[in-house]
Parts: structure tokens; sequence; C-alpha cells
């Protein structure tokens, strides 16, 4: 498949609304002009089955399906995985939850495990 360009021109950032405001009309038409502001703004992604969001302030958001144990993070954290929650996907005796623990070991930026790796589940990971 042939690759196509476009000249996207350059990305100005500007730290407030006033300087933005002092220059947009001086900006071509292809430029890209993006407000920083205070709050936090996605900076990466991965929306697929076993994916990942990244913001602005280091927060990483992860999940998965149905991966074999261990697990790897589809992208490692910076510093730390704050918390990874397991969901078993449970058919028959679902009322009974003793039967239905999973529990989390060997935790690192890059991955975990789970005590239960013959079951079905889902998993959301916090991190930065």
């Amino acid at each position: 498949m042939a690759q196509s360009t476009t000249n996207l021109g350059k990305i100005h950032v500007f730290p407030s609304e006033t300087l933005y405001n002092q220059f947009k009309d001086i900006i071509a038409d292809n430029d890209l002009a993006l407000l920083k502001d205070d709050g936090a703004y996605i900076v990466a992604a991965l929306l697929e089955r076993n994916g990942y969001v990244k913001f602005s302030n280091g927060l990483i958001l992860q999940w998965g399906i149905n991966q074999p144990s261990p697990i790897t993070f589809p992208v490692s954290f910076a510093s730390k995985c704050l918390t990874v929650v397991p969901q078993l996907q449970v058919s028959g005796d679902s009322g009974n939850m003793s039967k239905n623990r999973v529990c989390v070991i060997n935790l690192t930026v890059r991955g975990f495990a789970l005590e239960l790796p013959q079951s079905t589940y889902n998993y959301i990971a916090i991190g930065i």
C-alpha cells in the first residue's frame, strides 16, 4: 500500500489563551495550535482489546481481556503500578463468591500474575 504524506505545518503550543489570541491571526492554515492548560490531556493511546491511555500528567490507565498469566502490560508504567483490579468472568454458580476469588501476585511496572491463571478474566490497572 502506497503511503501518502500531508504537510501539517507546525504545532504551536500556547501556555495561555491570552498569548494564543495575540498570535492566532499569523498562524498558517495548515498549522495546529494547542492551548496548554492545567488539566490533563491524552498524549498516547492504544484503544484495543488490550490497551492503554496515557495522560499528560503521567497517569496511565491500562486494561486487558482474557490474557494468559503472567500478563505483560501493553506499555510499562514509568515509575509504579498503583493497583490492578482483576474481574473473573464466572459462569454457573456465580453466587458463591468464595469460589470466585483471584489474587494479583508479582506486580511490577511491566505486568503481573494471577493465582488463578486458568480463569477467564478482565483487568484494569492504574499507575504512573
